[in-house]
């Protein structure tokens, strides 16, 4: 068990890190011009395995400690992950919604940054890995694990 721990304090900080650089270093603020093309796929791939194996952990442990937990707990953390996923969601459209703003609109306007590179360019790698998609990943991962744990119950 003190392995299984280990790994996944290590890849979910390697995760994190991944997520800190594609957002902070990977991604083009919308006042620059870049022309370079999205250098930030090469880091996504190759934080991909960590991201994964981090997800395949937090199930794991989530599933593990969730077997001896009563009902009581079970239905806190469902309540916390449910309500967490929502907040976060929230967060997640006002983030997007600040940066269509200060990119000029979306990928279909003419006046924008933007303008037929798609929702997936180095403007836009922060739509999808910031702060807020990181935790509502792990988040939607213990939701799915206290989910289906409960569901093996019975």
């Amino acid at each position: 068990m003190k392995k299984t721990w280990f790994f996944w304090v290590t890849t979910t900080l390697i995760s994190f890190f991944g997520f800190y650089l594609i957002e902070h270093i990977f991604t083009v603020s919308p006042e620059s011009i870049s022309g370079n093309g999205n250098l930030g796929i090469i880091f996504i791939m190759l934080f991909s395995p960590f991201f994964l194996a981090s997800y395949i952990f937090t199930f794991r442990l989530t599933s593990k400690l969730l077997k001896k937990a009563g009902l009581k707990f079970k239905i806190g953390i469902f309540l916390f992950s449910v309500l967490g996923c929502a907040l976060l969601v929230y967060a997640i459209i006002h983030y997007k919604n600040e940066l269509v703003i200060a990119l000029g609109g979306p990928p279909t306007n003419p006046e924008s940054r933007i303008f037929r590179f798609g929702w997936f360019n180095q403007y836009t790698n922060s739509l999808f890995f910031n702060i807020y998609t990181f935790f509502l990943s792990y988040i939607f991962i213990i939701f799915l694990g206290t989910l289906l744990r409960q569901g093996a119950n019975k």
